[in-house]
Order: structure tokens, then sequence, then C-alpha cells
């Protein structure tokens, strides 16, 4: 690991954040409003991604509330086009949902690093690239692993991508093409001291830069010695473990739900959690919010290197997660990949020049929507790309402050290409095509309606999420709301076999 750099950035940003901090457990340095008059140069982005985070896990992260947040603009409805790491990911860099990128699940034929490798020539990085100065910390894909991993993708001048991205205090990373050893130093630390690296090498050059830091924190990972008794939960760094105070589970009427005759999919079957099932539900939202912890620590040094260059002003922040989790909603124990919201629906912050600070955008949008966000930040026509892109910028301003509500979005799951001839693996199954995928659902979510079609069964859930926000209460079968059933199925037929602009 490159000591120098690292160690020189980060006692030079602890003593501008110390200087700056405000008393409080996670004290943040004061930044500049996003007022400020942009400099005459292209701005620069950070894209801060995090792992299996739900939208409700933000209040544990109160610097990226802070100074992103309230800075900025909050999305309300933000969805993961499929709530499953690699599809969700490819997404974000390729501006498709998965029915177009064919990155489907996380393994081959596909989905993971080798199914998005055929991509890679074509991606956000390579878009911006040479414009952009382009650097990537973090976990990219699923089966970019191992000892011998030197593979860096197109278009990334800084790469450091994590090829044991599960295991939080042995990591190895891919440093520009050199495997380098991390252990003993905690995952989102290293992340953060890789990202604040690449911001002060970005003082070397006159061109504006773009950084995707991502965390795998909340997702589960090893080591299992922090108290967990085994359980598939993240390990939390040792100053953060014991200090979490909030609910010992998500609270509201969809967990362990008492009344399931309105759901009409496979959920209808599940029996209630056992006393087992919420004591570690309990142990995995304890440990997840606690490991936020680190993270936000982390993201707080790279906003006081940005400061400390004088860069705040002319950075747009982005904040993200690939998908949310389940933790007992609908009597789900555990697990993603579920059209419901605590799985789906993630956060998104955005903050920078001209974005209205203390905003909420309540219009639907998705992490297909980054690309072309991200595009329109830097100044590069959404038509110029070698791709068709289905999502459409989402990039605030005091001219258009929430988007349109009249927009729907989509949610789609493939099934898994389970290889019954070798033992049932999955990375294993013979190649398909898009065409040939059977799906289990596609969801449909306007402003104020989802709409789920469970395409197995040929059934379907409709929830007002307006006044029923936890989808306790499925209207689909009932008479009076026929009309609206009908309209969402309209809706839901023209996004799921939609390509550019016919999804917007």
């Amino acid at each position: 690991m490159r000591q120098g750099p690292i160690v020189g950035t980060l006692a030079a940003a602890v003593a501008v954040l110390l200087a700056a901090t405000t008393a409080g457990p996670t004290a943040t340095a004061s930044y500049p409003g996003t007022n400020d008059r942009l400099p005459a140069e292209s701005p620069n982005v950070v894209l801060i991604l995090m792992d299996d985070m739900r939208a409700d896990d933000l209040p544990w992260m109160p610097t990226v509330r802070r100074a992103i947040g309230r800075a900025g603009t909050r999305f309300t409805r933000f969805y993961a086009p499929t709530p499953l790491c690699c599809p969700s990911r490819a997404a974000l860099l390729r501006g498709q949902y998965p029915h177009n990128s064919g990155i489907l699940t996380n393994a081959e034929p596909d989905g993971g690093f080798a199914g998005f490798l055929p991509l890679e020539d074509s991606t956000l990085a390579t878009w911006l690239d040479p414009t952009y100065r382009t650097g990537f910390v973090g976990k990219y894909m699923n089966g970019y692993q191992g000892r011998r991993e030197r593979h860096v993708p197109a278009g990334w001048d800084f790469w450091n991508g994590m090829t044991r991205p599960h295991h939080y205090t042995r990591v190895l990373t891919n440093e520009n093409g050199t495997v380098v050893n991390n252990s003993g130093v905690y995952s989102a630390k290293l992340l953060g001291q890789q990202a604040v690296e690449f911001v002060a090498s970005a003082a070397e050059s006159p061109d504006p830069f773009f950084l995707e830091l991502a965390f795998v924190t909340p997702h589960n990972g090893r080591p299992h010695r922090d108290g967990d008794g085994g359980i598939r939960s993240p390990y939390v760094h040792r100053h953060d473990r014991g200090t979490y105070t909030g609910p010992v589970h998500p609270t509201g009427p969809a967990y362990n739900e008492r009344r399931m005759r309105d759901k009409a999919g496979p959920a209808a079957d599940i029996a209630p959690l056992t006393r087992g099932e919420e004591k570690r539900i309990a142990v995995r939202n304890q440990q997840r919010r606690e490991s936020l912890a680190a993270a936000d620590r982390a993201v707080d040094r790279v906003l006081a290197t940005l400061r400390r260059h004088g860069w705040r002003s002319n950075t747009y922040l982005v904040f993200a997660s690939d998908n949310g989790q389940l933790l007992g909603e609908h009597r789900l124990a555990f697990g993603k990949s579920q059209p419901y919201e605590p799985a789906a629906r993630v956060p998104l912050l955005i903050a920078g020049h001209r974005v209205p600070a203390r905003n909420t955008w309540t219009a639907p949008a998705g992490m297909q929507d980054l690309a072309p966000t991200v595009l329109e930040m830097a100044g590069v026509p959404a038509n110029s790309v070698d791709v068709e892109l289905d999502g459409q910028s989402v990039l605030p301003t005091h001219r258009r402050p929430n988007g349109d509500r009249r927009r729907a979005v989509l949610v789609e799951q493939a099934d898994l290409p389970i290889d019954s001839e070798d033992g049932g693996h999955i990375r294993y199954a013979p190649p398909r095509t898009v065409k040939e995928t059977n799906w289990v659902y596609h969801a449909a979510v306007t402003r104020r309606w989802k709409l789920i079609r469970w395409d197995r069964l040929g059934t379907y859930e409709l929830y007002n999420l307006r006044r029923d926000p936890h989808e306790v209460n499925s209207v689909a079968y009932e008479r009076r709301h026929k009309p609206q059933l009908e309209r969402m199925v309209q809706r839901l037929k023209r996004l799921r076999g939609c390509t550019g602009a016919e999804c917007s």
C-alpha cells in the first residue's frame, strides 16, 4: 500500500477537520454553501456508493446527511432497477435497465464481472475520459476477486478495485494493476484513505476529476468476531461496537406483518418470524448501522480534503446505494432481490453548485439515471455517447427542483440460472439471452403508486405509496381500484421492454 501520499494527505485533512469541527460525536467541518460562485473550469464529481444500505439507514451517517443531504437535494423515490449488486452497479455505469444491459444477476453468464467485461469499453468512465481524470476506489463487481486479479477496466486513470471485498480487515486491492495486501486496515478507513489520495493527486492535473468511492459497508462480511455469533452481518470496527441506540428492529406495520392475505406473490406463504429470526434481525440491524459510522468518517475526510484544496464549491457530491435490505418486513427475515420498499428503494442525495439546498425530490428516479446525471454535471451531451441511455438526468436545479411527477420507473428481477447438472451452481449455467430469461417479477413505480406483477404466477399487487408507504394493504383486486390497476398495467407494459427514450 502506498503510504506516503496517503499519510501526508490524511494528516493535512485531519488538521483542517479539527480546526473546523463542531461539538458532537461525528462533528463535521463547515463547508461552503451551494450558492458559491462556480469557477470557470468544469466541475468535479464525487459519487459515493454504499452496498446494501437502506433508505432509512441515513440517520446513522450524520456527516453525509449534513454535508450532502441538507446542503442539497434528497430523493424520496429512488430505486434500484434490480435490487441486487451487479445489475444495479451496471445500471449506474451504463445508464441502462438490466433488460438492456444484459446484466441480470451477480454471476456469469448474465452477470457479475465476467458478464460485464464485454461492456467495459463503453461506460461512464470511458465517456468522461480523457476530458476528466477518472478514479475508482472500492467494490466493483461480484466475481472481480483473487490474488492474481490485475485487470484494470477501460477509462479509469486511477484504479483501486477491491479483489477481496467482503473481508473487513484483510482487504486485497488491485492498485493500477498491482495486487496489494492491506491486512490490518479496516475496510472503510482504507477506502477513505485511497479516495483522499486520489483527490490529492488531482492537484497535480489541470483536468477536472470524477471519483467513484464504492464502500462495501454495510454488506455482511468477515471476520465474525464482533459479537454476532456467526450471523451474516458486517464486521464492526472496535470503536463503534455497542454504540447503536436506535430501534431494535425496523419499525412500522410491515415488520412481521400480521395480515398477509393481500400478498399475491411468494411472501403470501411465509410463516410469521420465529424468536430466533427476530434475534438475528436485531443483531443485523445493530451491526449494519454501527458499521456505517466508519464509512461516515471516511466521507468526512474526503470532504475535508476537497475543502482544503478549494474544490468544495466546484464539486458535485452524489450519495447512493446499490440496493437495500429486508429485515423482517413482510415476514422476510433477510435478503434483497424483492420489489418491496426496504430492498428496492435506496437513498440518493445530490449536492453541488446550483443544486437547491434542503430540497426534496419526490418524482420517481432510478440507478439508470445516475450516468446521464453525471454527464450533465460534466457538460457531456447524453446523445454523444455510444449507448442508448434508458435513464435521464435528475440533476436538481432551482428551475427543476422536483422532476417529472408523472414519470414511472421500472424494477425487475430475473430468475437465477441454476444448472442442475453441476450441483446447483449458478455461475456455470448455460448462457442465455434476455429474451430467453424467465422473470420473477416486474414492477412500475410512480410518485404515488406501485404495481408489482409476479410473472410466474400472473398475479398483481398494487400499493398506494402515499397512504400505505409500508405496503401492507394491496388494493389490486378491490373493485374501486380497478381503473387504477388497469392504468398501471398499461404503464408497466410500456416499461418492461423499453429502450432509450421509450423508458422516460
